[in-house]
């Protein structure tokens, strides 16, 4: 950990270094935090010596168990530095973005089983699981590619070579995603599609402040008691762990709900694995909801300071994204190329599709692309990376899309993008009918969806 702790902060200076220097990422706005990334990316993979990277394999074993739980830590912070929207709007954005999740995973299903359908197979000898791919590394990540590696295994499909290529789609997908997703946050920002069009491009080496220094936090309580700063971190501990007291009290109540229903013990088990699933950030957004409340009404709400909190969430995103590029696994690139690469075009395009086609129209016109650049990471990686391409144009995570994102997890994450639908029933559904049928039944879904989301968004259109 001592070790991990100290390479992930040279790798933060050396992306800052570069990012002051090099004019082509200041122009392009990439992050200190993704160039230090990458700059470990490619340590991890550099041999100084025979089988010894110049980062040992330990430590990037120890980066990947962070981005995990330095979501949660962000989205810990989230309410409690602000007061939030009404119930009504929260719910409404929520259920918005749920639809859009839906379509988005269920569209990379239909679109890779329908192109497996009616040209791969005709050329290579797939599976009938070879279309879903897309869905499991794309949407699903390097989680849902371990958990389908047992349904490939023991599943309705035999499937041997699954767990490689489901990985493979996963690690390409951070590549890939992190690549394309600069390219749409540039076009927005130069197009205006950012909240009011208020995010210009700018050179900037991250150096400017040297001259007009801004206030990062307030002090709330006197330095001589305890540090003002630790004092905020303090709060955003609570929050983390009023967070998994709910995430725990959550399962619970499942599993007593469910043995009260006359349900069998082992589907109880099974349900309350599925909901075990559920993002522990989900959780930690409303824990810090509580811990505010509660402060709110002990009278002692002044003693949050926004500005520290933000920090705070700040630091662990920065931290959160040198941890995630620089432990990407890419052994498997070297494993398989065609016609791999005709599945990963098709869920790159789709998932552009929904951000610069599907998100203005279904989701809140006041940070459509926000979420939209949100969604997009999660649908080609992982939520930390939506967040690192959100922070970009919304530092602060003041626009509401990562709240709304949170909220609607429960809407989406049990289901698809590595839920039931993922796990059980689409493996099924490819073991016992034909592909185009399947494909076919997903588009008309995905039409029904949209006609769902196009409804609830007409009162801003």
């Amino acid at each position: 950990m001592q070790t991990s702790l100290l390479v992930v902060c040279a790798l933060l200076l050396i992306g800052l270094f570069l990012r002051a220097t090099v004019g082509v990422f200041q122009r392009l706005y990439v992050p200190a935090a993704v160039l230090g990334g990458l700059v470990g990316l490619a340590l991890a993979t550099w041999d100084w010596k025979p089988d010894s990277p110049v980062i040992p394999a330990t430590v990037i074993e120890q980066l990947r168990s962070w981005p995990g739980w330095l979501i949660a830590v962000v989205f810990a912070g989230l309410l409690l530095e602000r007061s939030g929207k009404s119930f009504r709007d929260s719910m409404q954005g929520a259920a918005r973005q749920g639809i859009v999740v839906w379509i988005i995973a269920l569209g990379q299903v239909a679109l890779g089983v329908l192109a497996t359908w009616s040209m791969i197979s005709r050329y290579y000898e797939v599976p009938e699981a070879f279309g879903q791919l897309i869905e499991v590394g794309f949407a699903g990540g390097h989680g849902t590619a371990a958990a389908m590696s047992a349904v490939y295994e023991k599943g309705p499909l035999e499937f041997p070579e699954g767990p490689d290529l489901a990985f493979f789609f996963a690690t390409a997908g951070l590549l890939l995603g992190v690549v394309s997703g600069m390219v749409y946050v540039n076009m927005a920002v130069r197009r205006g599609w950012t909240r009011a069009g208020d995010v210009k491009i700018l050179t900037l080496t991250g150096l400017e402040a040297r001259d007009a220094p801004e206030p990062i936090g307030l002090g709330r309580i006197r330095a001589e008691v305890l540090d003002p700063l630790v004092f905020q971190v303090l709060i955003v501990a609570a929050a983390l762990a009023a967070g998994i007291g709910l995430q725990k009290i959550f399962l619970i109540l499942i599993r007593f709900l469910g043995l009260q229903s006359g349900l069998s013990a082992e589907v109880v088990g099974k349900v309350a694995d599925y909901a075990d699933n559920l993002p522990l950030f989900m959780f930690t957004l409303i824990g810090g909801l509580v811990v505010r409340e509660v402060m709110h009404g002990l009278h002692l709400g002044d003693l949050i300071d926004p500005d520290s909190i933000r920090r705070v969430s700040g630091a662990a995103m920065e931290f959160l994204i040198v941890a995630a590029v620089t432990s990407i696994n890419l052994a498997a690139l070297e494993k398989f190329a065609v016609p791999i690469v005709l599945l990963l075009a098709l869920g790159l395009l789709w998932s552009g599709f929904c951000l610069v086609v599907i998100a203005p129209r279904l989701l809140p016109r006041r940070y459509w692309f926000e979420l939209g650049i949100l969604n997009y990471g999660m649908s080609t990686a992982t939520t930390a990376q939506g967040l690192m391409l959100l922070r970009i144009i919304d530092k602060d995570l003041a626009s509401g899309a990562a709240e709304d994102y949170a909220l609607a997890a429960p809407l989406s994450a049990p289901f698809v993008g590595g839920g039931v639908i993922t796990l059980m029933l689409m493996p099924w559904l490819l073991g016992h009918f034909h592909q185009g049928l399947v494909a076919a039944t997903l588009l008309l879904v995905i039409a029904g969806l949209y006609v769902v989301g196009a409804w609830m968004a007409r009162s801003e259109r």
